[in-house]
């Protein structure tokens, strides 16, 4: 009897700690996923969305990469807390205050697109579109008088340098309030190249507009920002 009771306790351990082990690995094996879905990349920022923002033309965004947890600011975009988002961690602002959130931020990341689990944002489908359809100049856009197209402005780059320079564009992308300034991409009918333009001036996607202002070469903005050739301070006014 002794015997059997002795075989039911060993049988009982062996089964509560099969359990155990049980857990245990369901817990490591969960954690490792978890760790899996925030491993982070060069360049990358990647977590789960905790909080969202939004206000007239961005998306805010708090986001726990799996160590700590961070702000983005990006363009509206449908997120909501449980996402999985990636974004680019190569524009932090340190100390930002939004005047807008009447928040401060000790570091937040301005980016161009948040890639969300379906790994296509509302932003990234929208510039592969903007792509696909400048497969070819856009049709009447032509040049403005007195100024250049923009296939001029790139070909004739080194002697405009520093020059201010006159062109008629259609707005293709229109980002405001980065560094204090609103940076408009504009296209023609001459290239099937944009040309990027900064300004105090407010635009829309789809607007033809007239943009002046000193071109400059090979500007670096930091944090990865470098234009080969970029319009700068331009005044830009709607047709």
């Amino acid at each position: 009897m002794k015997r059997h009771e002795k075989f039911s306790v060993m049988l009982l351990a062996c089964f509560s700690l099969s359990l155990l082990n049980a857990g245990v690995i369901s817990t490591v094996n969960a954690a490792q996923e978890d760790a899996k879905e925030v491993q982070q990349t060069p360049g990358k920022i990647q977590g789960k969305v905790t909080e969202v923002i939004d206000v007239s033309g961005y998306t805010y965004a708090e986001v726990d990469t799996g160590t700590e947890k961070v702000w983005a600011a990006g363009p509206p975009t449908p997120l909501k807390k449980g996402d999985m988002v990636a974004f680019s961690s190569q524009m932090p602002m340190q100390n930002f205050h939004s005047k807008t959130l009447g928040r401060d931020f000790s570091t937040i990341y301005f980016i161009s697109d948040f890639v969300t689990d379906s790994k296509e944002s509302t932003q990234a489908s929208a510039h592969t579109q903007l792509k696909q359809k400048m497969s070819e100049p856009v049709k009447g856009i032509e040049k403005v008088e007195g100024g250049n197209t923009i296939a001029e402005i790139y070909s004739n780059k080194n002697n405009l340098k520093g020059k201010t320079v006159r062109v008629r564009g259609k707005v293709s992308k229109y980002t405001p309030n980065i560094m204090g300034k609103n940076w408009v991409h504009i296209s023609d009918s001459s290239t099937i190249d944009d040309l990027t333009v900064t300004t105090t001036d407010t635009t829309a996607v789809g607007d033809v507009v007239i943009c002046q202002g000193k071109l400059e070469l090979d500007k670096d903005y930091s944090y990865g920002y470098i234009y080969p050739v970029i319009m700068e301070g331009a005044t830009v006014t709607k047709e």
